[in-house]
């Protein structure tokens, strides 16, 4: 692998993207003579009192690159699989960027960015610049809580670079001629063998523009910042961790172990500290839970309603058999008593059989029986301990199968009334004497 197989577009140091370079030509120059090293461990997250370390160590770009066995570049995407994955872990309150690099490319970085923004969405998340937080790595940090850094840390070098390296007077002097075939005017633009004209250094130096626009944006948007303030810091420089923190890189400038003390400090505030920071967190929550408490007490009460309803419903039709199909479509109608009252006279015996209508024995048990089941007390819930029922008591039958099956107290009154009519029709009986 050489040079011009790399990405074309960074967001890293030079200096570190030159090194990189060297790297990888000399690497494929002696790679047959080289010994194959030991395979990378997996990257991988610590989590200690609920704080999930992330590493992010050297160059990055998306897939990551290991050369016989050494990591040259590390993966955007295993970072932001360790984000999601820390984010989901019911055992981390909080993430830590433990970062120590130079950047990376441009491709992958907007993606890795996005994730870090959903985990601090969840979940605090923290920055530390371990020695060095440049360019692409700064990228991905800048949208972090809180970022610290050592006094000699680096941090900065933001902006985008695009290296461009030209052969040609070296393989005319070699007496080797290159000609480029290509269709579209700028398919070959950047080509190593070619002097940069500077229409293809313009059309170069667009791209190049358009993603410094997106890492700006990046930049105010973590930091909460002015698109001028976003200029200033976002020059190309690196700054040594105090002047990182004059410059609004940083938020301070301590030991690693001060820093994480802080995020300690921060998982554990307490409800007063919250109170004080929060005027107005303490309302919104009263608020929420009155809500909550209101809409708790009104599905309360139409279930009891639906249990009632449904208690009445399964006794008319032990008591009515048949005929109680006109009242359950009645009341499942939504159809309240003070509208059936109105219609009533419509739905009067004529004058000639309203004698027998209104002394029909059958028809008033009916009634009674209703009656008494609604002035009874209504429970859908099981006693917590139910003694052995009596064969001849109804209710405390009742009460047993709603323990047993589950049911509810109307499907209970129902199945006891066919199990046990005698019982059944002792407790109608007796209802009815109380009803007297």
């Amino acid at each position: 692998m050489t040079l011009p197989q790399l990405p074309t577009l960074w967001a890293m140091q030079p200096e570190a993207l030159a090194a990189l370079a060297d790297t990888l030509s000399q690497d494929a120059e002696g790679r047959a003579a080289r010994p194959r090293q030991e395979a990378q461990e997996a990257l991988t997250y610590t989590v200690e009192d609920g704080l999930a370390v992330i590493p992010v160590q050297g160059a990055l770009s998306k897939h990551g690159l290991e050369l016989w066995g050494l990591r040259l570049l590390t993966s955007m995407r295993g970072i932001a699989a360790m984000l999601t994955s820390a984010a989901a872990d019911p055992t981390v309150r909080a993430i830590l960027l433990d970062v120590d690099s130079p950047g990376g490319t441009v491709d992958g970085i907007e993606a890795l960015h996005g994730a870090v923004r959903q985990a601090a969405a969840g979940k605090p998340l923290y920055a530390w610049a371990d020695g060095l937080m440049a360019s692409a790595a700064y990228w991905m940090a800048c949208g972090a809580r809180r970022i610290g850094a050592p006094a000699t840390a680096q941090v900065g070098s933001i902006g985008v670079i695009s290296m461009h390296r030209e052969y040609s007077r070296a393989l005319e002097n070699g007496g080797v001629r290159y000609t480029v075939l290509a269709a579209g005017r700028y398919k070959a633009a950047g080509n190593p063998v070619e002097p940069l004209s500077d229409e293809m250094r313009a059309y170069l130096q667009s791209g190049i523009d358009a993603v410094y626009e997106l890492f700006l944006s990046a930049v105010e948007q973590g930091r909460g910042v002015s698109r001028d303030k976003a200029l200033s810091m976002a020059d190309g420089k690196i700054f040594i961790a105090g002047e990182a923190l004059r410059a609004g890189l940083v938020d301070r400038v301590c030991s690693r172990e001060e820093f994480i003390n802080d995020i300690r400090r921060d998982m554990s505030m307490s409800l007063a500290e919250l109170r004080a920071q929060n005027p107005d967190l303490e309302q919104e929550l009263q608020a929420e839970l009155e809500k909550a408490r209101a809409e708790g007490a009104a599905s309360a009460r139409a279930q009891a309603a639906d249990s009632e309803r449904e208690t009445l419903l399964a006794l008319a039709d032990v008591v009515l058999g048949p005929s109680a199909d006109t009242l359950k479509a009645v009341v499942r109608a939504g159809v309240t008593p003070e509208q059936l009252k109105a219609l009533r006279p419509l739905f009067a015996p004529k004058a000639a059989s309203r004698s027998t209508a209104e002394s029909d024995p059958a028809r008033d048990r009916a009634l009674e029986a209703l009656a008494a089941a609604a002035a009874a007390p209504l429970s859908t819930a099981p006693e917590a301990v139910a003694e052995p029922a009596a064969k001849d008591d109804y209710m405390a039958l009742v009460k047993e199968d709603m323990r047993v099956s589950g049911r509810t107290r109307g499907q209970a009154m129902a199945e006891v009334a066919r199990e046990h009519p005698e019982a059944h029709a002792l407790w109608l009986e007796c209802a009815q004497k109380e009803k007297k």
